[in-house]
């Protein structure tokens, strides 16, 4: 790994295209909400869908010392003990692979806040395992729900 002394380092600028297109995670850009709305969103939309908040890792808090004007960035880590023990008992070398990983960061000057969940058809495809395929496949559509909850939450009736 390397170290570098100073803080003169900054995030890029990556547009929506760009986000899109990243073969190995979803993502979706919501407007309308804050990071902390956006944040407390998903972790209530994964405890509906049976999903374990296992971590949490604050990407800006542990880059500070070394980038500059680095947004919010927090890397929130999701199991379930029915998916890792059907990926563990498939191949116990899936361990490196979970828990998943769902992102939820600042974009575009912090006026958008963006959510990538783990493509796990990608992620997991490299165990080439009927069963595994399975769970993945499954677990990307749980996913998939979480992104289409986040919004809806804050709709006041």
């Amino acid at each position: 790994m390397e170290n570098s002394k100073g803080k003169n380092k900054q995030v890029s600028q990556q547009d929506y295209s760009e986000s899109q297109s990243t073969p190995y995670c979803i993502t979706r850009r919501y407007g309308s909400l804050t990071f902390e709305e956006t944040v407390q969103n998903v972790k209530n939309g994964l405890k509906k869908l049976g999903l374990d908040l296992v971590g949490e890792f604050d990407v800006r808090e542990y880059l500070s010392s070394d980038m500059e004007k680095i947004p919010r960035h927090l890397i929130l880590m999701v199991c379930e003990k029915e998916t890792a023990l059907k990926l563990i008992s498939n191949d116990v070398q899936m361990s490196v692979l979970f828990p998943c990983n769902i992102t939820v960061k600042e974009v575009e000057d912090n006026t958008i806040i963006e959510v990538s969940i783990e493509d796990t058809d990608i992620t997991w495809s490299f165990a080439k395992k009927k069963e595994i395929m399975e769970v993945a496949k499954n677990t990307k559509n749980i996913l998939k729900k979480l992104l289409d909850t986040i919004e809806q939450q804050n709709v006041k009736l």
